[in-house]
């Protein structure tokens, strides 16, 4: 009895650390202002007329705190404009973290005015007596303000990666007149019940991130654990404001970004509700992390072809549309530009994703996985404890540069602390013999059991290198309560044998000749998701947890296969 309730209490202490190691770092609102930190943002100061701590008005009576960064000389500037939740200090930076600090780039030909968001940092005063903050609002009064200053020629746009890119749509919906364009990286719209829980399993990491930079909404979250009336409120509203958006705008995202298929999900929907500028929306998808956007390292594999060309592109648009520049060729950039991952080169189609044939390759008896379907084969079964989880290595987390607990990120090795376990199976290819070119989003159907009433099963997707590396890239997971439906649980009988898809995601990944394609099945991933106790009830918050024995099978009646969108022409360099 006692060792049980140890065990208990080791499960839930490992399940409550994302809770504990991030407010020591990241507490929204306890970064003070540092002029030296500015500097490293804007650089070297003393050649430009930098105004700080700038009260701006407000419509409602209030002021937001901004620092103004003008050019070396006098006259009427575009504005580029960013609106921050992460202390206006570190720019455009993802995170309130100071490693992630932007710098503003191209100072000669443009103003930028970053805004402390309301009841954030300088402005947290301007949140006392307010019962509902609009940051919308905000931003319109921010951007007409800016227009009438002497030094501004009237044109803004907005950047911003994250929290800093959702809300510039929150801004653009309100349609202030001197809104010219906008750039919202690595953002989708709205709060969507997939953006925190994966196949119906909470997303703990990024929860705990999402809660303690300042966002709040843990416990609502955790409270509407299925896609209810609630997510579909949520929903509703994120449509309507999509409609609102008609201006130029440029979305970046990465493959191994935050909830990547949300934001093309949000590319397309914006592009096709546009009226007016529909046909001047673009989006461009690199090999990037969600706090490294543009970075030439990403995980454990660096992407030199990618390296800067974010902010690159980004200066492209705005001297496309801030500048009057129609010489640059922006207008000749095709709507899409995507990284291929593995043969390493930019490419461009109409839309999202290029033309693509389905091509299956399944699971088969001794961990193979080929195009040839199964006969009469044995299925393989592994046992799932709660208490000890399959570690998360690699993937679309977010980097916390200081934090205590280090999770690895991005594209990583499976092989030795994941592949490696009793409780990992594994099926791959032989040596190919061509390269495979793989362009959109990837399931995997698999056929399963369990002794238990529920149970999780999690898939990564990995490029086996010929030193025997098996390098991520993309994973998923799905609770079997919610194999039909995400709205409602249906709970399995144990050892009866289903049928569930799980989704994997989208990716640019070229397995090269010489390489294999493998997939790695268990029931964890933790803590990029959250564990599955195995129980029948409910509810499965609670001190208790079950072992489960699960089954994967793999023959004629069952043909367990992982499924991939491969190319059925080149798309070409760009």
């Amino acid at each position: 009895m006692k060792r049980t309730f140890f065990a208990v209490l080791i499960m839930f202490a490992v399940g409550l650390m994302m809770e504990c190691f991030l407010p020591v770092t990241l507490k929204a609102q306890a970064v003070p202002d540092r002029v030296g930190m500015r500097e490293k943002v804007a650089k070297d100061t003393k050649r430009y007329r930098d105004m700080l701590g700038v009260a701006i008005p407000m419509s409602d009576g209030k002021s937001l705190m901004a620092d103004i960064f003008l050019p070396a000389s006098e006259g009427r500037f575009p504005t580029i404009y960013i609106h921050t939740p992460y202390n206006r200090q570190y720019g455009g930076a993802p995170l309130p973290d100071e490693l992630l600090a932007t710098e503003l780039l191209d100072r000669e030909h443009y103003a930028y005015v970053i805004v402390d968001w309301r009841g954030f940092f300088g402005s947290k005063k301007a949140a006392e007596g307010v019962k509902r903050i609009d940051h919308g609002q905000d931003g319109y009064d921010v951007i007409e303000w800016i227009a009438k200053q002497s030094w501004s020629n009237g044109k803004v746009g907005m950047w911003g990666i994250s929290a800093v890119g959702a809300v510039q749509y929150q801004i653009a919906m309100k349609r202030p007149p001197h809104l010219v364009c906008a750039v919202p990286a690595s953002a989708n719209i709205g709060f969507p019940y997939r953006q925190f829980y994966y196949g119906g399993v909470l997303e703990r990491y990024y929860t705990s991130v999402f809660q303690h930079v300042g966002h709040g909404m843990q416990k609502v979250i955790m409270s509407h654990p299925t896609e209810d009336s609630f997510w579909q409120s949520v929903d509703a509203k994120a449509k309507s404001a999509k409609s609102n958006i008609d201006i130029p705008m440029l979305f970046i995202t990465g493959w191994y970004d935050t909830h990547t298929a949300l934001k093309i999900e949000t590319f397309k929907e914006i592009r096709s509700l546009a009226k007016r500028y529909g046909d001047e929306m673009k989006l461009i998808i690199g090999p990037w992390l969600h706090t490294a956007i543009g970075k030439e390292k990403q995980g454990a594999l660096s992407y030199p072809e990618a390296a800067s060309y974010a902010d690159r592109e980004t200066m492209r648009f705005f001297d496309f549309y801030l500048r009057d520049q129609k010489d640059n060729g922006w207008d000749k950039e095709p709507p899409v530009r995507y990284f291929q991952m593995g043969s390493n080169e930019w490419k461009g189609t109409t839309d999202w994703p290029p033309k693509t044939v389905k091509v299956l390759y399944y699971l088969r008896a001794g961990g193979r996985l080929a195009k040839e379907r199964p006969g009469d084969e044995a299925p393989d079964v592994y046992v799932y404890n709660p208490q000890n989880p399959t570690p998360t290595v690699g993937g679309s987390l977010i980097e916390i540069k200081k934090a205590r607990l280090k999770v690895p990120v991005g594209p990583q090795d499976l092989s030795d602390k994941v592949e490696s376990r009793e409780d990992v199976v594994t099926y791959t290819t032989s040596v190919l013999s061509e390269d495979v070119i793989v362009s959109g989003d990837v399931k995997v159907k698999l056929y399963v059991s369990s002794d238990r009433e529920d149970t999780d099963f999690a898939v990564r997707l990995s490029d086996v290198y010929p030193d025997g590396r098996s390098m991520l890239v993309v994973d998923g997971i799905w609770r079997m309560r919610f194999r039909k439906s995400t709205k409602e649980a249906q709970l399995m009988k144990p050892g009866q044998k289903y049928e569930v898809t799980i989704p994997l995601g989208p990716t640019a990944q070229t397995f090269l000749k010489g390489h294999r394609i493998r997939i790695s099945i268990s029931s964890s991933n933790f803590p990029r998701f959250d564990i599955n106790p195995n129980i029948g009830r409910k509810r499965l918050l609670g001190p208790r947890f079950q072992v489960a024995t699960n089954t994967i099978y793999h023959d004629s009646v069952y043909p367990s296969a992982l499924i991939l969108p491969v190319a059925v022409e080149d798309q070409g360099d760009i």
